[in-house]
């Protein structure tokens, strides 16, 4: 099954299609057997390549407003609030890598490391390890058909005297340039214009644990070279620089576990870029170099968790995520930190809201209220009832995508218009969502093998961004001292949420996130003492019908679960065509009736209504803390 999300590339939209198993457990099959380094004619050699020049100037993508943070009230809320931006929480992205090696990453605005910790869970990086000796009086060491002086380097940190060789080959890590003008060279590692080339690393056991060697500078020898420990010790990478300019084209780090006494190495590198542009819209801290050329939360801390096997068209399984997804929750919870998960990932729903990795996401963050998730909702819109899984999971907080017009010419006169729908965003019908939209382009971080893919589109570039929001609303909370359940961010960032005109909620859920509202929503609601959830969030659910007989009118009726208080309500609907609905009791909840009239919906065509319910009160009802319960009422008429 495939999703394509809209990507903007060297000016101009293409397809990038990102692949799932929805059905299959467990890591993807490792790559195929390292072929030999080809050294001959057929060594397949690039053109030299002139150096990448980004699609813009990063300076002028950051005064064209090309992170576009107005929308949401990024800049209003900072002002107010400028050390509430996402310190001392941790934002983990679960997608296809995070190059460490790009200005942005480097530390956040109070000049603590950037990155936590890196990675690999989708297998792509997995390197089978042999034990190697040396020859030549115990400085050289030959793998394959490769040999390596300075071994004595290697032996002078070890204190086994164990030592294990792995091999790399770029042939399977994605399509190469020669083969595909247009693809990016992330298969190329050590930058060199070849694709067939076949890397060594060798393996000890140091004092403070296993560490790598490799020559990275291409000159046969490992004498010059740094041991590399696991990124979580030393929040080391290196990579293979043997190109004219001397600069490696993207970072890699070392994941080491340990079986009956033997090192299990793993990579984790992005040859996608993916992650790498959504890394940078949540929390990209200076990018490029510029200061104040931010993400939504500078402030937040960054876990890269991989879950994408790139050299397979950025295929995952649920086995990959559920493991990444009880990684990033059992390093917050070390940590003590205030955890929010993004998944800029998915795939086309066959039935909605049937999915496994549906199921077990929701059961994982009921078990661990306190962590807020973004998943992006697809862009298989305009079409109704398009919403992407796991985007179809209850509890997360499920995010469709607007255009921002900073990225069109601005109208010689009058007011910038608002920015709309992005056709492209998934959209909801059988399911209530999404939940809210948020820009769905940016100018973003890239690997330095992907310079001119900065600019890039889909509701992939609109979670990031409010994670980033829920990251700023967590450190607000934090700095206040006061917990808040990740249901009540979402509730804050739904309740103050602005809508778009002539959008429904299948197109937009509540519409616009704004910040600083959502902000004094939460003060209010942490102000009772229960950790904002007081009223409980509002529970949205979704009602579905195909009409038979095309006149009169129908009675529907829908099971509502049970909500903090029962009544009494104002009920309201946006649709005239649906009428006098009124609630009566049931059994764990309560059932509202309504009537819809058949003949308003014309042949070969659908409608959409939305039924709210507003707790009573003295003097009316209480709107301040969000509806009681939604109902998204679709009616097709085949």
């Amino acid at each position: 099954m495939i999703i394509r999300a809209a990507r903007f590339t060297r000016g101009r939209l293409v397809a990038l299609t990102l692949v799932c198993l929805a059905c299959s457990r467990g890591t993807a099959a490792g790559a195929a057997a390292d072929p030999a380094p080809n050294t001959g004619p057929e060594d397949h050699a690039s053109p030299p390549q002139a150096d990448p020049i980004p699609i813009e100037p990063a300076r002028e993508a950051f005064l064209s407003g090309w992170m576009p943070l107005d929308p949401t009230g990024v800049p209003r809320f900072a002002e107010r609030y400028p050390q509430y931006d996402g310190r001392g929480v941790i934002i983990a992205i679960l997608d296809s890598g995070l190059d460490t090696d790009v200005a942005g990453f480097r530390t956040t605005s109070t000049g603590d490391a950037k990155v936590l910790d890196l990675r690999d869970f989708s297998g792509e990086g997995r390197i089978p390890l042999d034990p190697v000796t040396a020859t030549g009086e115990g400085d050289v060491v030959t793998v394959g058909s490769r040999s390596l002086t300075g071994f004595g380097r290697v032996v002078s940190h070890s204190i086994s005297q164990e030592y294990f060789a792995g091999r790399i080959a770029e042939i399977p890590l994605g399509t190469p340039l020669v083969v595909d003008p247009e693809a990016p060279p992330g298969s190329d590692l050590n930058g060199n214009g070849r694709y067939q080339d076949t890397l060594v690393v060798i393996v000890t056991r140091a004092q403070n644990g296993w560490v790598l060697f490799a020559d990275t500078d291409g000159d046969g020898s490992l004498s010059d070279e740094r041991p590399v420990h696991d990124y979580l010790m030393g929040h080391q990478t290196f990579g293979w620089a043997t190109g004219p300019d001397g600069r490696p084209p993207l970072a890699i780090a070392a994941n080491f576990s340990e079986h009956e006494g033997r090192p299990v190495l793993g990579l984790m590198f992005d040859t996608s870029g993916h992650g790498t542009h959504v890394a940078g819209i949540a929390a990209g801290h200076d990018m490029y170099g510029i200061e104040g050329f931010d993400g939504v939360a500078p402030g937040a801390r960054l876990l890269g968790l991989k879950i994408a096997n790139n050299a397979r068209g950025g295929i995952t399984v649920d086995g990959s995520m559920e493991r990444a997804l009880a990684y990033a929750v059992a390093f917050g919870e070390r940590r003590r930190m205030p955890l929010v998960i993004n998944l800029s990932f998915g795939v086309g729903n066959e039935r909605e809201g049937s999915a496994t990795i549906d199921r077990f996401i929701d059961s994982l963050l009921a078990r661990h209220p306190g962590v807020v998730m973004t998943v992006s909702a697809g862009n298989d819109g305009p079409g109704l009832s398009t919403m992407g899984f796991p985007g179809s999971a209850l509890r997360p907080i499920t995010v469709g995508a607007t255009f921002p017009l900073v990225f069109l010419a601005r109208p010689a006169n009058g007011p910038v218009p608002e920015d709309p729908m992005a056709f492209f965003s998934a959209r909801g019908g059988k399911l209530a969502k999404p939940d809210v939209v948020a820009p769905g382009v940016a100018y973003s971080t890239v690997p330095r093998w992907d310079t001119g893919n900065e600019r890039n589109g889909g509701t992939s570039m609109a979670a990031p961004h409010v994670a980033g929001l829920a990251a700023r609303l967590l450190s607000a909370a934090a700095a206040e001292e006061t917990s808040v359940a990740a249901t009540a961010v979402k509730r804050a960032l739904m309740v103050t949420a602005m809508p778009l005109p002539g959008n429904s909620f299948v197109d937009q859920g509540t519409g616009v996130p704004d910040l600083p509202n959502a902000w004094r929503w939460l003060q209010q609601a942490v102000t009772g003492g229960d950790g904002g959830e007081t009223g409980k969030p509002g529970t949205t659910v979704a009602h579905w019908t195909i009409i038979e007989e095309q006149s009169g009118t129908a009675t529907e009726q829908v099971n509502i679960p049970a909500v903090a208080a029962m009544g009494p309500w104002d009920i309201e609907t946006t649709a005239p065509w649906v009428e006098r609905p009124h609630s009566a009791g049931s059994a764990g909840g309560f059932r509202l009736d309504f009537a819809a009239r058949r003949d308003s919906i014309a042949p070969g065509t659908a409608r959409t209504a939305l039924i709210t319910g507003w707790g009573g009160g003295e003097g009316g009802a209480d709107r301040s803390g969000g509806p009681v319960f939604r109902v998204v009422y679709t009616a097709v008429n085949p």
